[in-house]
């Protein structure tokens, strides 16, 4: 899978540029591969430095590199990117995974946490087209911050785990009341609250 890098001069956006394709097409890759099994089984992901972990119930946890696209296991290594075909699709890899792994999807009707999809769609529409990153911090209460952060040098907001949006000038929004959207929308509308970029304007307050 390959990922276009097509930089608009007229956005006068930088974080696209000198950036190697194939290791943003393995990023996305990988998050789309955990969402996917997330849908089969209940989990969490977590997010440290270039790997991408996912916790499934009554499983060992899965390792994605983010650099490289392969994923780890106690006992395989599987390149994602390798063994990904357009024509079949995501979930015919998912199906293969899940075959190697072991996994077994619940017999119960499962729903992934809107949380997951709301970061797997972040990544998904943003990190091509604006070097978007995030990382998950564990705090006390059990509860997790995820920082989403624009390109390595760029501003950040953040997402905890109960809901509540928080950008950089210290504003907050609640997730709860932009539940009802699509996953694409909730992703704009949070990707707008940090207000990272004035073709994105925030949905609660007009940009600076």
């Amino acid at each position: 899978m390959r990922v276009a890098l097509v930089v608009n001069p007229v956005k006068e956006c930088q974080s696209c540029t000198q950036r190697d394709e194939r290791e943003v097409s393995a990023h996305i890759l990988a998050y789309q591969i955990a969402h996917q099994l997330l849908s089969s089984v209940p989990g969490q992901i977590q997010v440290d430095g270039s790997r991408l972990i996912v916790n499934l119930q009554a499983h060992d946890p899965l390792h994605f590199d983010l650099r490289s696209g392969s994923l780890y296991t106690k006992n395989l290594n599987i390149p994602l990117e390798q063994r990904y075909r357009k024509e079949k699709g995501l979930e015919e890899l998912a199906r293969q995974i899940k075959e190697e792994i072991q996994i077994t999807p619940l017999d119960t009707e499962h729903h992934v946490d809107p949380l997951m999809t709301l970061i797997v769609k972040l990544i998904e529409i943003y990190h091509a087209r604006c070097g978007l990153h995030i990382s998950s911090v564990q705090c006390q209460e059990n509860k997790t911050i995820w920082e989403v952060r624009l390109h390595e040098d760029g501003p950040s907001g953040w997402i905890q785990s109960d809901g509540v949006l928080r950008n950089r000038f210290g504003e907050e929004m609640n997730l709860s009341e932009w539940m009802h959207l699509r996953p694409e929308k909730l992703a704009m509308y949070v990707f707008g609250f940090n207000r990272f970029c004035r073709h994105f304007p925030s949905p609660v307050k007009a940009n600076p």
